[in-house]
């Protein structure tokens, strides 16, 4: 993330296609999604507001409002799974346990 040339995209691969997003982590800089089929290629764009501002409006929402949060804890462990297992396919363990205090 601290490189130069900062490449944020990313590429999925389905049955019937595929969709590569330039910059998903900051859409601000590059907002569009180039989606390809076998009947032909279009490019959408979805904006260039900052995911943070997404994510600052929604805490808002809960605190102000007591609006539901989009994710919960169950979303927050899948995504850790996901962190490990990335680290494992990378060849590294996942970051060592802390122990907990109370």
């Amino acid at each position: 993330m601290a490189y130069d040339g900062l490449d944020m995209s990313i590429r999925i691969v389905g049955s019937r296609g595929e969709a590569r997003a330039a910059n998903f982590v900051l859409p601000q800089m590059d907002d569009r999604v180039v989606v390809r089929t076998p009947e032909g290629e279009r490019t959408e764009r979805l904006g260039t507001r900052s995911s943070y501002t997404y994510q600052l409006e929604s805490f808002a929402a809960r605190v102000r409002d007591g609006a539901p949060l989009p994710l919960d804890a169950d979303d927050a462990v899948t995504t850790m799974e996901l962190i490990d297992e990335a680290y494992r396919a990378a060849g590294f363990e996942p970051r060592p346990r802390t122990a907990l205090t109370r």
